[in-house]
C-alpha cells in the first residue's frame, strides 16, 4: 500500500534552530539605530540597501510611537535615506523620503527595498492606506523624492522590483495575502513596468524545512554564473515561546533568513535551497531585550549586495536596528542542495490533493 503525502497540513514547530557558521556577523552592529535619525522616531529597521554609481544607499523603515514608547500607539511610520562610501558607515538625510503619486504625497510607506535598474534607483515599498496594505515601486528623482511608477491593489507586502529583464520583460517578486493562513512568495512579469501579470508560485512555505507560518523575498536577486540568488525570510511559529509585552500583545514568531538559486531563463525553475536557515536571531541586539524591540526574534533582510566573492546581507534585527552581515559565495554554494518544488504551478484543486497529487511514499 501507498501513503499519500498532504504537504498543506499544518508543520510541527521547528525547534531549536541555529546560525550557519559561514555567516560572519559585523562587529560593528548595529549600523542604524533611531539614535542616528535626525527626527523624532522609535525604531530604525528593514533597510533596503544599494550600489548606485559608486556610492552606497540605505533606504530604511522608521516608526514612531507616541511619547517613545512601542507599548503605545503607532502615530507615524514612513522611509528614510541614507548614503554611504563604504557600506557600514552611514549618514541620514535630514528629511524623509516624499512618495509623490498623481499630485498628492504619500503617507505611511514604509518596507523597502532598493533596486538598480537600467541606471535608474527604484524603491519597493507597501503603502499602508486606509483599504489596506497597497504594495508599489517608485523611481528616484533626486534628494528626497522620489516618482510612484505603480501602486498595486490590496493586499500584499514584500514586493520586490527585479534588477533586469528575462526576454525582454520585467519582473518581481510579491507576496499576495490570501484564505490561507500561510503566505508564499510568488513573480509576476510586465513590458512597462505599469501593467504586471503572467504571475505564478514561485515558492511555498510547504517547501522551506524551516518555515511553518510564511516566507517572502528579502531584496532583489543577486546575479550569479549560477543563477538569480535570492534571500528569503522565513517565519516559524511555537506556542512554547510565546511572550507576552507590556500592551497584552502575544508573540510567538520567530524569524529567520534562507536562500534560494533559480534559474537565469526561468526564474519560477528553482535549482537549489537552504535546508536550514542561513541566519537565525541570536545575539543580543536580534534577541532578549522585550521593552527596547518591537518585536523579538527577528532578523529580517532586506538587502544584498555582492562584493567579489563576498554577499553583504543587510537586515533588521528584533524590529528595531538594521545590522549586516556577510557570507563567502562558496560557502553559500556548499549551504545548498539541489531542490525543486512539490509542485510547478498553484493551480491544484482540493481533488486533485485528495487523488495524491503530490506523490506517493510507501508505507513499511
Amino acid at each position: 500500500m501507498k501513503n499519500y503525502i498532504n504537504p498543506f497540513l499544518p508543520k510541527e514547530p521547528a525547534g531549536p534552530l541555529s546560525s550557519s557558521p559561514a555567516v560572519r556577523r559585523y562587529a560593528g552592529n548595529p549600523l542604524l539605530t533611531a539614535e542616528d535619525v535626525p527626527w523624532d522616531c522609535s525604531l530604525a529597521f528593514n533597510a533596503g540597501v544599494a550600489k548606485f554609481r559608486g556610492k552606497y544607499y540605505m533606504a530604511f523603515r522608521y516608526d514612531t510611537f507616541f511619547e517613545n514608547d512601542t507599548n503605545k500607539s503607532l502615530i507615524d511610520s514612513g522611509a528614510g535615506l541614507a548614503e554611504s562610501e563604504d557600506g557600514l558607515h552611514w549618514t541620514v538625510h535630514k528629511k524623509r523620503i516624499s512618495f509623490h503619486w498623481k499630485g498628492k504625497c504619500l503617507g505611511w510607506v514604509n518596507d523597502a527595498r532598493l533596486t538598480v535598474l537600467e541606471d535608474e534607483l527604484y524603491l519597493s515599498f507597501c503603502f499602508n492606506s486606509l483599504h489596506g496594505e497597497r504594495p508599489g515601486f517608485a523611481r528616484w528623482t533626486g534628494g528626497d523624492d522620489f516618482e510612484v511608477v505603480c501602486l498595486g491593489i490590496p493586499a500584499q507586502r514584500n514586493m520586490i522590483l527585479c534588477g533586469d529583464r528575462i526576454d525582454g520583460k520585467y519582473w518581481r517578486l510579491e507576496r499576495p495575502v490570501t484564505h490561507r493562513n500561510t503566505y508564499d512568495i510568488w513573480a509576476s512579469y510586465s513590458t512597462d513596468l505599469i501593467h504586471w501579470g503572467e504571475a505564478e508560485l514561485l515558492l511555498g512555505v510547504e517547501d522551506v524545512p524551516f518555515a511553518t507560518f510564511k516566507i517572502g523575498a528579502a531584496a532583489p536577486p543577486v546575479v550569479t554564473d549560477r543563477g538569480y540568488l535570492v534571500f528569503f525570510h522565513s517565519v516559524d511559529n511555537d506556542p512554547a515561546r510565546e511572550i507576552t509585552y507590556a500592551n497584552g500583545t502575544k508573540w510567538c514568531s520567530r524569524y529567520t533568513c534562507g536562500a534560494l538559486l533559480l534559474d537565469k531563463k526561468n526564474p519560477f525553475n528553482i535549482l537549489a535551497l537552504t535546508q536550514k536557515p542561513l541566519l537565525v536571531p541570536e545575539t543580543d541586539y536580534e534577541t532578549g531585550n522585550m521593552e527596547l524591540f518591537w518585536r523579538e526574534n527577528v532578523v529580517f533582510p532586506c538587502g544584498a549586495i555582492p562584493e567579489k566573492d563576498t554577499i553583504r546581507l543587510y537586515y533588521g534585527a528584533g524590529d528595531y536596528s538594521t545590522c549586516m552581515a556577510e557570507i563567502k559565495l562558496d560557502d553559500l554554494w556548499n549551504e545548498m542542495t539541489p531542490y525543486s518544488r512539490r509542485t510547478r504551478e498553484a493551480i491544484l484543486s482540493p481533488n486533485e490533493l485528495r487523488n495524491g497529487y503530490y506523490g506517493t511514499v510507501e508505507k513499511k
